[in-house]
Formats: C-alpha cells, sequence, structure tokens
C-alpha cells in the first residue's frame, strides 16, 4: 500500500509539472493569436471587455490585460514579455554551441496602482534556464519627481543596464555590462527634475540606494555574492527634445562582501545561447569591490549615438594584491524609416521605436565593446567584439531582431586567440 501510493504521488506531480508546462505554453499561445490576429498596424489593438463609469477592462496588444476602477482608484495590470532566440556559432579554440534555438525571456508580471501614491510590480520568469522571481516592489510616490522603491530591482548602474531588453538595440547587453551589479534587493530613492523652467533643457535623475544579493536568485546577481552595497546613478541632460538629446550619467557601487564570498566575473560573447569565453573564477580575500560607470548618448532624428566605460576594483585582504577590471563599448544606430528613439527624462534611459507605417520601421546597428578580466594572477581573458543588427519593428511591441556577432578573445595561460563567429536572431514581443 506504501509503494503504490508512493508510486501514485510520483505521478500524480509529474502530471501536475507536465500540465503546468502545457498551461505555459497555451499562455503564450494564446498571447502569440491576439498579438498576430490583430490588423497589422503601428497602433495597438485594444479589446474592450467592460467599460462604464465605474469599470474599464480590457486588452491592449500593447500594454495586456487591464482593469480599472474609478472609486476606490485602483489599476491592475496583467502583461509579460516573449523572446525566443535563434543561434548559429562557428567556434575556433573554445568548442561552443554550434546551433541552439530556445527561449531567452518568458516572463508574465501583475503591476498595479492604488490611489496616487502606491505602486507595485511582481514578475516571474519561465525561461527553462532563468526561471525565477524579477522585479518583485512596491513604490511609494513621496512628492512630485522623488520616490522610494522597496524590493527586488535592477540596480541604478549604467544606460544599457537600467533600460528594459524590450527596448535594447541589440539581442544582448555588450560585454561591460558585466561589471554592473544586475539585479538586488533593497531601498532605492528616484528623484528627478529640470533646472530652469524649459521642460526639454537641463533634465536630471538621481537613484540612491543601499542593497544586498538578490531575493532567493544569487544568479541574477553576476558577481554571486552575499553582501550590502551603496549604489547611485545621476544622469544630466542638457537637451532633451523628441528628436534631439544629449545626455550625460555617472553611476558607482561600493560592495561590501560578507563572510566567505568570492568574486567572479564572467561574460559570455554577445550570445545567452553559448557558453562564456572569460571567467575569472571565484577571487577569494574581497573585503570591499567599487564599480565605478560613464556614460554618454545622442540622438538627432533617426540617428542615436551612445557609449559607456566601467571599472570595477577589488580590495583584497591576506596580503593579496589588489585587482581591477575595466570594459566599454561605443554604438550607433539608424532607422531607415525615419522614426526615432524615445528619451525617457524621467529615469534617463533610451527607449524603443515606434513605427509611423502600417508595415512597421527598420533600424541598423553597430556596436564595438571590449571587457578586460586579465590582472596580477588573475587570468581571466580579454574580449573584443563587434556586433552589426538589424531589427524590423512590426509594431511598437512586436519585433524581429538580427545579430552578426564577431570575436577577438584572448584566453588562457598562456593566453590564446579565440575567434568565434555567431549569427543570431530573435522574435520578440511584449504586452
Amino acid at each position: 500500500m506504501t509503494t503504490m501510493t508512493a508510486t501514485t504521488m510520483m505521478t500524480m506531480r509529474k502530471h501536475t509539472r507536465q500540465m503546468s508546462r502545457r498551461s505555459r505554453r497555451y499562455t503564450w499561445a494564446l498571447v502569440l493569436v491576439f498579438q498576430l490576429a490583430a490588423p497589422l498596424s503601428a497602433q495597438a489593438g485594444v479589446y474592450d471587455f467592460v467599460e462604464n463609469d465605474d469599470v474599464d477592462f480590457d486588452f491592449s496588444t500593447k500594454r495586456g490585460l487591464r482593469l480599472r476602477f474609478n472609486d476606490p482608484k485602483i489599476s491592475l495590470r496583467v502583461g509579460g514579455r516573449f523572446h525566443y532566440d535563434a543561434v548559429a556559432a562557428e567556434d575556433d579554440l573554445t568548442n561552443i554551441q554550434r546551433f541552439k534555438s530556445d527561449i531567452r525571456r518568458g516572463r508574465l508580471y501583475l503591476s498595479g496602482k492604488l490611489f496616487d501614491d502606491f505602486a507595485f510590480k511582481v514578475d516571474r520568469e519561465f525561461a527553462p534556464d532563468r526561471r525565477g522571481w524579477r522585479n518583485i516592489w512596491g513604490r511609494y510616490q513621496i512628492r512630485k519627481g522623488l520616490s522610494l522603491k522597496v524590493g527586488n530591482v535592477v540596480a541604478p548602474f549604467g544606460m544599457e543596464n537600467v533600460v528594459a531588453s524590450n527596448f535594447s538595440t541589440f539581442m544582448e547587453r555588450a560585454t561591460s555590462s558585466n561589471l554592473s551589479p544586475g539585479f538586488q534587493t533593497g531601498v532605492l530613492l528616484n528623484a528627478k527634475g529640470r533646472f530652469g523652467d524649459r521642460n526639454t533643457r537641463h533634465r536630471w535623475t538621481a537613484s540612491v540606494g543601499w542593497m544586498m544579493q538578490p531575493l532567493g536568485q544569487s544568479s541574477d546577481d553576476p558577481h554571486s555574492t552575499k553582501h550590502n552595497s551603496f549604489v547611485s546613478r545621476v544622469t544630466y541632460a542638457p537637451l532633451a527634445k523628441k528628436r534631439r538629446v544629449i545626455h550625460f550619467g555617472v553611476a558607482i557601487e561600493v560592495r561590501d562582501l560578507n563572510g566567505n564570498s568570492r568574486y567572479r566575473i564572467s561574460s559570455r560573447p554577445g550570445s545567452s545561447q553559448v557558453r562564456s569565453l572569460l571567467r575569472t573564477g571565484g577571487i577569494a580575500n574581497v573585503d570591499t569591490a567599487v564599480s565605478f560607470g560613464l556614460e554618454a548618448a545622442g540622438i538627432y532624428g533617426p540617428f542615436t549615438l551612445q557609449g559607456e566605460y566601467m571599472r570595477t576594483d577589488l580590495q583584497r585582504s591576506s596580503g593579496n594584491g589588489d585587482l581591477a577590471f575595466d570594459g566599454g563599448y561605443i554604438q550607433a544606430s539608424y532607422v531607415l524609416t525615419g522614426e526615432r528613439r524615445r528619451y525617457s527624462r524621467s529615469s534617463g534611459v533610451i527607449g524603443g521605436v515606434k513605427p509611423r507605417s502600417d508595415w512597421g520601421a527598420v533600424e541598423v546597428g553597430l556596436r564595438f565593446a571590449t571587457l578586460d578580466l586579465n590582472d596580477d594572477t588573475v587570468n581571466g581573458g580579454r574580449m573584443d567584439s563587434w556586433t552589426v543588427g538589424v531589427n524590423w519593428y512590426l509594431r511598437e511591441n512586436v519585433r524581429l531582431m538580427f545579430n552578426y556577432v564577431a570575436v577577438d578573445a584572448r584566453i588562457g595561460s598562456p593566453r590564446q586567440t579565440d575567434r568565434p563567429q555567431i549569427a543570431e536572431a530573435r522574435f520578440q514581443l511584449f504586452f
């Protein structure tokens, strides 16, 4: 009887897991039907279920499900993102995956606003190798231009790191972003404003936070440490018009490591579907890690130019020498159909492209990125890469992406040259 009961329970668990996987597939299939069956248009399709003076319940192909009450003033939204990648790689010294296709991101979220002062968001990742909670936070609007956020959030460090992957120019962030903090749990104070009376000039943002390791998901911290840290990002845009932007920013993270935590940095060569080429391994006896970042960007109509430099200094004890690693990138993009990338004055980041034509918008981009993880006795490797990208925005929230990445790496001890090449494509939607 006991054996039969245990076997039955195992069978039930197996069927439950299979049903859960099937339900997630059905959810994404339903979303795809809504997205692709809607009339091909640059504008989002909106389907009203209930609409009166008290309640508004609708589905938008851009904004997902929304339920809004007027009294009391409450708004709830269900949305998500789906990124499916296919990668073909030609390896060189390192044996990397030749061809692979998989879900890069499959995320669902619930967000809401309560009255005028409170907001929250909870989202969960369902992609096979990245399952877990992501954003889990609540926000209180202290006054206009000043808010307090508590929970699991992306630490405010760098421009490319804080902008949503839905709006990135290339399929993956530059290799130098592996020096940034990633997701962290803590308390974050955000402020924004302007100098003077003109809305399109002298815009600034400032974020200051106390952080620790991510909530229950250490893999979201690229350095895998237990720690307490201070992190801050400040931006200034002397010009912030719709089609002309000049932007500068600076960021810093000071991380105090706890216990026997080892500090790690690794980097893949421009694709999430292939193995890492650069690795420092676990660096012992690190007391404090200080990371510093500079950023600059400009928008002139359909042309966008941006770049960042990052550096991490590791201060070590027990007679071990201090270490320093750095990297950066510069990239340019041009929207061939005349649209522009949008700039957020409230967060100091560059967003996506909104097509004007029913057939969408086309953007081309070029990026050079570098990362150096060699210093003293640490031979993490050095990597330079060129990325060429083409983006076709079928709608603002539906995009096809094509990237070609050429890599020139120096790895191992003694150092050897490794020059893999990667071609990859993505179907992306968010709602």
